[in-house]
């Protein structure tokens, strides 16, 4: 084939050329109209003035760890929206909230690449070496204008332009759906992360070195679906070559080792398809001796969002000097297991990640494992309000098709409900020492005095609560286990799968009336575990022998109760009940299955009835138990007990155990119950929160004698948002509590 006519065009910001085929260079001048191109050289954006002489860091402060600006600690609680008016901006800075996250994105495409719904602003990479500053500009003197006491988060999205896919294309997925603004990269693209970095390296240098400077603290690197680092099996060419050179790596790069284990050459090795995936060998579980190739790609599949994560992160560090703090959306651990969210470990360990976000009105990650790694949790509330409506509506230029004309996008029915709902989420954030952004997300949900004054309060209050010791006050941990979830074929933990009962046992745990600490297991080989009465191992199904070693040694001793979901350490070196029975003391019988279950329950002189979950295999204990409280209807033992000289094991092998018994467990193991009915609980040194569901007098019960001042008390027909009562000293307070609401307290000794 002819050789094909080139152009070549200079850039002064590399002291390079850049030489593209002439059919490409078409491509890329419809795409980039000159007038939008800004570059900068290399010098000038070497030479940052005093304004972008800014420090930011995050470091330990009461307890908890927390942003520091200029020296200073801040309560960065921030306002964002994809489509932000300056009006909001100035509503935000008069209620004395000064902290903004600015969202930007390097490509034209939409985030999760199945909505043809626009962004707000242009792409900013239009080329190789090109990036339009001017959005930037924009975006930025938007905020300063609305507010010249501005601190700014900069959010960019880095997924691939749609121009690098076509000088790129075996670095991408090639499997854009019709509609889907075409292809998506491969996250094992190494040609793809350095090409970004080098991006937002420039990016980082324009905005230190301009009057802008000043004002940004740091950059959140987003990618994959929704900004969440989420995204589906990789099976391009780029990722299978990533994938052997893994596994040669992985193996001691010892090639007689694969072949053994796989039963083929390295070179013949690929990933495995679908079929394969999703298929269980032993139930709902992948055993091992049989499925080592579909487990070890379940580990390179995070692997390889987290390392791309880290590839941006860092390069935002060394062209900032270590100035700037860095972080990303990651962690869904128990929501989306089959995305590549199954790596938070190595995310934490890295020093290039400053802070991790998870969005929802909930946290979907193991946030005291975030904390005791000395990151900031920064938690996004995109919680609906009453004044939320369809973009197609607000916004008809953004979705004219009403792509997100459904109604999982509308809020309760009035203002007093959204407050109450927002005042729910933001306690959590208060009481654990988060920090939040409030996101509104089509622009209008806050769009009322109301919402303004409860913001204000809460500014205030948390700007307080970084003075006063945020140490949690928890009795309770509740482990998750990252790496048992590689052992589960695909599909059976995401969401509403079979492993769905997993929230449902989370959830029941919130709601004993006592506050719980979450983490990853491997945290437990060196946390103080002295304040904590009561364990909840989730779903620890995998554990290896040095594991066993640190829970027998350091959880199994001072009286703890220890409650076993499931199917605990079956996986060991291969899969076998006996493992079970080893690690618990009691003998285990496990059968091929059970459908969802009536199962009876019996502690404390109550006997509960709840549905389990259907499970596959089933376990019950046949011998060696002390107590056996919990029976199926053909009397099979399902939750049992078992006591050591040093601890207390309850095996519950058909989840998820309701409150009542769990609440009844954490008594007799010494735990402190603030409330005896089914209500949420945040608690730590200095502040309680109660979520209670439903309407009625509650009895409170405090550890240690105190006076309790009310925060965030909103007034008649929402008029005012502060303080309220002041319940004088003592152990036992009597509250009225209204439907579904949230009463936040100030404890004073």
């Amino acid at each position: 084939m002819a050789s094909a006519e080139t152009r070549t065009w200079f850039n002064p910001a590399f002291g390079r050329r850049v030489v593209f085929a002439a059919g490409i260079s078409r491509i890329l001048c419809c795409l980039m109209p000159l007038a939008l191109l800004v570059t900068s050289s290399a010098t000038s954006m070497a030479e940052e003035s005093a304004a972008g002489k800014v420090s930011c860091e995050i470091k330990p402060c009461t307890g908890r760890p927390t942003l520091f600006f200029n020296g200073a600690p801040r309560f960065p609680m921030a306002f964002t929206s994809y489509y932000p008016q300056p009006f909001r901006y100035k509503n935000m800075a008069d209620h004395g909230v000064h902290t903004y996250v600015v969202i930007l994105t390097l490509t034209d495409k939409w985030l999760g690449g199945d909505k043809p719904v626009k962004w707000n602003t242009r792409g900013l990479w239009r080329g190789q070496d090109i990036i339009d500053y001017s959005v930037i500009e924009k975006s930025l003197q938007e905020v300063l204008d609305a507010d010249p006491q501005a601190i700014v988060l900069l959010r960019i999205f880095c997924d691939s332009p749609a121009w690098w896919d076509l000088l790129h294309p075996k670095e991408t997925d090639g499997g854009g759906k019709p509609g889907s603004q075409g292809l998506r990269q491969s996250f094992s693209s190494v040609r793809w992360r350095n090409d970004t970095a080098v991006a937002l390296k420039n990016i980082v240098r324009f905005v230190s070195s301009s009057k802008f400077g000043g004002h940004v603290f740091g950059y959140m690197l987003t990618v994959g679906d929704t900004e969440e680092a989420a995204r589906g099996c990789d099976e391009t060419v780029c990722a299978q070559k990533r994938f052997r050179e893994w596994l040669f790596e992985r193996y001691g790069k010892d090639e007689k080792t694969v072949q053994r284990l796989f039963g083929k050459s390295l070179e013949a090795i690929s990933i495995p398809p679908a079929a394969q995936r999703s298929a269980g060998d032993c139930g709902h579980f992948l055993d091992p001796q049989k499925s080592q190739l579909v487990i070890d790609y379940r580990q390179f599949h995070s692997d390889q969002i987290v390392e791309s994560i880290l590839a941006l992160c860092k390069a935002v560090k060394e062209a900032s000097g270590g100035r700037m703090i860095t972080g990303t959306f990651y962690g869904y651990t128990r929501l989306w297991p089959d995305t590549g969210h199954l790596a938070l470990r190595r995310l934490l360990d890295s020093k290039d990640i400053d802070f991790v976000t998870t969005a929802g009105a909930t946290s979907a990650t193991e946030t005291d494992s975030v904390l005791k790694a000395g990151k900031l949790f920064y938690s996004e509330i995109d919680t609906h309000t009453s004044l939320c409506q369809w973009i197609s509506k607000t916004r008809p230029d953004i979705d004219p098709q009403g792509c997100y004309n459904e109604a999982r996008w509308f809020g309760p029915p009035t203002i007093a409900d959204s407050l109450r709902d927002l005042k729910k989420v933001f306690a959590k954030n208060l009481v654990h020492g988060w920090a939040n952004w409030w996101f509104d997300l089509w622009g209008g949900w806050y769009d009322d005095e109301a919402f303004l004054r409860l913001f204000a309060e809460a500014q205030r209050v948390g700007d307080e609560s970084i003075h006063l010791s945020r140490k949690s006050v928890a009795q309770v941990a509740v482990v998750l286990d990252e790496n048992s979830f590689r052992y589960l074929p695909y599909g059976v933990a995401q969401r509403g799968g079979k492993f769905a009962w997993i929230a449902a046992q989370m959830g029941a745990v919130g709601n004993i009336g006592a506050p719980h600490d979450f983490y990853l297991l491997d945290d437990l080989k060196d946390l103080d575990l002295s304040p904590y009465r009561m364990i909840v191992f989730l779903n620890a199904f995998v554990l290896s022998e040095d594991q066993r070693c640190f829970i027998r040694d350091r959880c199994m001793t001072d009286n703890r109760l220890l409650v076993w979901v499931y199917a605990p350490g079956l996986i060991k070196e291969g899969l076998s009940v006996d493992n079970i029975s080893s690690l618990l003391g009691m003998k285990i019988q496990m059968d091929s299955a059970l459908p969802k279950s009536r199962v009876v329950v019996k502690v404390g002189g109550k006997s509960i009835a709840y549905d389990g979950a259907e499970v596959s295999p089933l376990f019950h204990v046949t011998g060696g138990a002390d107590e056996c409280p919990g029976r199926t209807p053909d009397n099979r033992v399902v939750v049992a007990e078992k006591r050591t000289p040093n601890c207390r094991n309850v095996f519950v092998a058909v989840p998820p155990l309701p409150w009542i018994p769990l609440q009844q467990y954490a008594r007799e193991a010494g735990v402190h119950i603030y409330d005896e009915l089914s209500d949420t609980i945040f608690a730590n040194e200095n502040y309680l929160a109660i979520t209670v569901w439903n309407a009625g007098q509650r009895t409170i019960r405090l550890p240690k004698k105190a006076a309790l001042q009310e925060l965030l008390v909103v007034g008649q027909g929402e008029s005012t948002v502060g303080k309220g009562p002041c319940f004088p000293a003592d152990t036992t307070f009597t509250l009225d509590f209204t439907n579904r609401t949230c009463r936040i307290f100030r404890v004073l000794p």
